[in-house]
């Protein structure tokens, strides 16, 4: 069982802990506005950096697309063409850019992959291991 957590939180850590990250990099993030130039089959928006304009397709910081990064049908209801957002983006790279500078799940995949390391290493020293 200790190997069955140790592998689960390993790769609970490997999916999560990429994202968290970039949501810590993104403090410094430059806001704008961008508009929604698709909807299908992600959402595609549009924005300018001084004369340079740049096409981008993160929603958030959260992995995909196994975990939600293209819209269902009820998501697309909330971007429409033409629409105009806030999105934020990397000074130094601003090809790098998001609409939410949120994680959820990639926050949630850490807590649950530390969860998992720590059943395992607390099984293994309360002498319960077989």
């Amino acid at each position: 069982m200790i190997t069955v957590w140790v592998i689960a939180g390993a790769f609970l850590l490997f999916r999560g802990v990429p994202g968290v990250l970039a949501l810590w990099r993104s403090r410094s993030w430059t806001g704008s506005e961008c508009s929604i130039v698709g909807v299908r089959p992600s959402i595609t928006y549009s924005y300018r950096v001084g004369s340079d304009e740049f096409v981008g397709q993160r929603r958030t910081f959260d992995p995909g697309p196994a975990l939600g990064a293209s819209l269902s049908d009820a998501g697309r209801g909330e971007f429409v063409v033409g629409q105009s957002l806030w999105l934020w983006y990397d000074p130094r790279n601003p090809q790098s850019s998001v609409l939410r500078r949120s994680a959820f799940v990639s926050m949630l995949l850490v807590v649950l992959g530390l969860t998992s390391l720590a059943l395992a290493t607390s099984t293994l020293f309360s002498g319960d291991a077989p």
